[in-house]
């Protein structure tokens, strides 16, 4: 049976970066008071407009849905697939979750319990954000993170990556390895989508590659600080994502509130199947048994 495509509209928030940046979220809300918040961050490749079938599910379900994009990303479209600093990306996430905990005690989503979702990059930006600001984040939900990859820089790229690179080199554009559709799902329909979105990141600088490498290492190294619940979520037939370093990591995750979820005929953007509901139904499930403990 084929999902049929949300049809909820999206609200478009900004908010201001540390360096002055004015930066987009989606936000999908709910008829009633929201039982939670849960914030999401995105692929390299993607941005939040992918996934509005999953916001759309959780907003149905009474939880208020956040849809980060990344700077340089999706609606940020100024510099494209740069950052100055992996820590910038940290920030900006921190800096949006924060004006929750900073708003006034009568908006209606003050005091909720904030759930941070990474989808494939964003898995690895996930684990970065709870280990620095933990007291921000009440579980985290990894989905086909991007933690290991065989499509991650090798041996030689990586020593290339920790030279320091001259000023004029370091916006020199590099391509994503990502670049085939099918790598991210088995649907035709969805592969044309992916092909022909205006907004999908195609490539990023030496910089961005840089940053991103050093984003990746310190991610890895972030299991033993999550001891918040931790969901993870991995595609059997992942072709981005290598799964069995991904289960190590889960079982060197601190917490003790641990669920590992596979789905066995899944490609990696689990939101593309041809009928997602089952990972819209378990997502659900989990959020709710974890912020209604």
């Amino acid at each position: 049976m084929a999902y049929a495509i949300s049809a909820t509209t999206p609200d478009i928030n900004f908010y201001t970066a540390r360096d002055g940046r004015r930066l987009a979220a989606r936000v999908w809300r709910t008829e009633e008071a929201p039982l939670a918040r849960v914030v999401f961050l995105h692929g390299i490749t993607s941005h939040g407009g992918w996934y509005d079938q999953a916001a759309g599910h959780l907003a149905a379900a009474g939880f208020e849905v956040h849809f980060l994009d990344r700077r340089g990303s999706g609606l940020n479209a100024d510099d494209p697939g740069d950052v100055d600093d992996w820590r910038t990306w940290i920030d900006d996430v921190a800096i949006y979750i924060r004006g929750f905990k900073t708003a006034t005690p009568d908006a209606h989503s003050h005091g909720l319990p904030t759930v941070l979702a990474g989808i494939s990059w964003g898995g690895k930006l996930a684990p970065a954000v709870a280990r620095c600001h933990g007291a921000l984040v009440d579980a985290v939900a990894l989905i086909c993170p991007g933690l290991y990859s065989p499509y991650l820089p090798g041996p030689l790229k990586r020593v290339a990556l920790s030279i320091p690179a001259p000023v004029r080199f370091q916006s020199r554009r590099v391509r994503i390895p990502l670049r085939r559709a099918e790598l991210f799902t088995d649907s035709r329909r969805w592969r044309e989508y992916i092909s022909c979105d205006p907004l999908a990141l195609r490539n990023v600088t030496w910089r961005f590659a840089q940053e991103d490498r050093r984003l990746t290492s310190f991610a890895r190294q972030s299991a033993a600080f999550l001891h918040m619940p931790l969901l993870v979520m991995l595609a059997g037939r992942d072709r981005i994502v290598d799964n069995r370093r991904t289960r190590q990591f889960f079982a060197r995750a601190a917490g003790h509130h641990k669920t590992l979820l596979e789905y066995p005929g899944a490609a990696h953007t689990l939101e593309f199947e041809p009928d997602p509901s089952k990972y819209f139904a378990d997502l659900t499930d989990w959020i709710t048994r974890t912020v209604t403990k």
